[in-house]
């Protein structure tokens, strides 16, 4: 059974004034009293799946609540009852109570029991747990042997062989208050442990304390590597099970997910929360698994990635972000200090983008030009900081826009040509929606590519004379409800200061029942023929002129 300052009992007993430490010291009969009256009774504290919430099993431990003492806590009894011989009656009565509960709760629910070192290494003792067990109809296979390092120093082939009994009767291994004791990684791969759980005096400060906090991330990834479920004890903080689920750490216990409760309590619990599958596929986090995703994206990403450390050397650049700066996709960059890789004036640019990342500014991207490839990127730099703030380095990305930058030269040279080609000849098409507001006009003099259609309406309005305006305006209107084509001329001021006639010309578009959907239209350039017109107007009145002349 566990004995720690810090179990919950420890926790309450501090709080009621340790009433026991007044009162002559606990001997093994006392607890035989106590267990024989039912003083003694098991609490049940929850082992929780950390990313769905849901319960996995319960861990169980001895309470005593004493009518002379108050709640003594376990520290004070544990260590007596195993001095006396009681510790495993204690341990098979508490387990007799919570099978008769166990035997009516879902299939997927374990349950952990504490061994010390003495109690695993007697082998009868596993046969009385299995009595206990299938008294109540119920196999090995819903237990969880917790046992702490200090077996592990022991006789290793007699604790080899107890694990692979215990193993074989169906019952799962724990190791408890791991990296607290003397396990080397020599013995936890020797022996076939399910699961490790991480001691709680790391996990409560391991927000606070990156040195604790590398300890956890540590011995999660060794978990996950090695194939065992890793269990984080003393999760007091929602903080805590959140750093703990980015880690890759499955389960969890302490205050935040649950105190250990009665029975009854324990049951309900199971109801509202639900309870884990344990033949759901879990997701591999591992460092192992992390380390070849990386590798992988690194290798194969269709974009240039680095990683620079504080002091701005390169930790990690793929051959991609190599190319892009121009450097050699063959040379080894590593430890390299970026200052030197990016040593041209035309790197001066990035340099000032990373300075400003490294300061707490955040830049947008930025084109950048290589005078030795002839290709530009769009590059973006990142400040990388761990959960306790600490500066990690600089995450830098590339994406090669060579293509896009020459297409978006090519349109604005089409765009310039077409342009040119507007001043020169204008032939401007627009269209307007069935009750003859105008939602499109092309590109006109003056063109800009920011301008909506609305803009352009209104720029070629701006650019006509008042009478013009308004009698266009008259024309348009009066013309609509007919349906029939519509037809006018109108003078605009070009910008080179002359005016010039145009001729605007619309067809209605109608569906197959004949109701006009759409109009669409076309204006067009006439000074010239207008010029034409009155040129010939001027010679047919200078004809009449002469004629009048020679009848005179």
């Amino acid at each position: 059974m566990k004995s720690r300052q810090n179990d919950a009992a420890a926790h309450i007993a501090t709080q009621q004034g340790d009433v026991s430490s007044m009162m002559a010291p606990i001997a093994a009969d006392d607890i035989r009293t106590a267990l024989d009256a039912g003083h003694l009774w098991p609490a049940l504290q929850p082992l929780v799946h950390l990313r769905t919430g849901r319960i996995a099993g319960f861990e169980m431990l001895a309470r005593w609540s004493c009518p002379q003492r108050g709640v003594v806590a376990p520290i004070d009894f544990i260590d007596v009852a195993e001095r006396g011989g009681v510790l495993d009656g204690l341990l098979l009565k508490l387990l007799d109570t919570v099978a008769a509960s166990l035997r009516h709760w879902p299939p997927e629910l374990r349950l952990a029991i504490n061994l010390s070192p003495g109690q695993f290494l007697d082998t009868s003792l596993l046969e009385r747990l299995a009595a206990v067990m299938s008294a109540h109809g119920l196999s090995l296979s819903r237990l969880q042997l917790e046992i702490t390092e200090t077996v592990l120093v022991q006789d290793h082939e007699r604790t080899l062989q107890t694990i692979l009994a215990a193993r074989q009767a169906g019952a799962s291994l724990s190791l408890d208050d791991f990296g607290t004791g003397y396990s080397s990684l020599t013995r936890l791969q020797s022996y076939p442990f399910d699961e490790i759980k991480i001691d709680a005096s790391f996990v409560r400060t391991m927000d606070q304390d990156p040195d604790n906090f590398r300890i956890v991330l540590a011995v999660a990834g060794l978990g996950q590597s090695l194939k065992m479920h890793v269990v984080a004890e003393g999760i007091e903080t929602e903080h805590h099970a959140h750093l703990l689920k980015r880690m890759g750490c499955e389960f969890g216990q302490g205050y935040h997910l649950g105190r250990p409760l009665p029975l009854t309590d324990a049951a309900r619990l199971i109801d509202e929360r639900g309870v884990w599958q344990r033949h759901s596929a879990g997701i591999d986090t591992s460092p192992f698994q992390r380390w070849h995703q990386l590798d992988s994206l690194y290798r194969s990403a269709p974009v240039g990635l680095c990683f620079l450390d504080p002091l701005l050397r390169v930790v990690s650049a793929n051959a991609m972000m190599i190319d892009l700066l121009g450097g050699n996709a063959g040379s080894e960059l590593e430890g390299c200090p970026v200052i030197d890789l990016l040593d041209r004036s035309e790197h001066r640019p990035l340099l000032q983008r990373v300075a400003e990342v490294v300061d707490g500014v955040l830049p947008a991207p930025i084109e950048f030009f290589n005078s030795r490839t002839g290709r530009t990127s769009l590059l973006a730099f990142q400040v990388v900081r761990s959960d306790l703030g600490e500066l990690l380095g600089i995450s830098g990305s590339a994406v090669d826009i060579t293509a896009r930058v020459s297409a978006e030269r090519t349109v604005r040279d089409s765009e310039e040509h077409f342009h040119r080609a507007i001043d020169l000849s204008p032939n401007i098409p627009w269209a307007a929606d069935a009750q003859g507001v105008i939602d499109y006009i092309g590109p006109t003099f003056e063109w800009l590519p920011e301008l909506t259609t609305a803009q352009r309406h209104q720029q070629w309005l701006a650019r006509m004379p008042e009478e013009d305006r308004v009698r266009v305006r008259q024309e348009w209107l009066a013309n609509l409800p007919s349906g029939r084509p519509f037809r006018t001329e109108f003078r605009v001021l070009w910008p080179d200061g002359q005016w010039r006639w145009m001729r605007s010309r619309a067809s209605p578009h109608s569906d197959s029942e004949g109701r006009i959907q759409r109009w669409y239209g076309l204006i067009v350039d006439i000074s010239t023929e207008r010029r034409l017109q009155y040129r010939i107007s001027a010679l047919e009145e200078q004809i009449r002129r002469l004629r009048g002349s020679d009848r005179d």
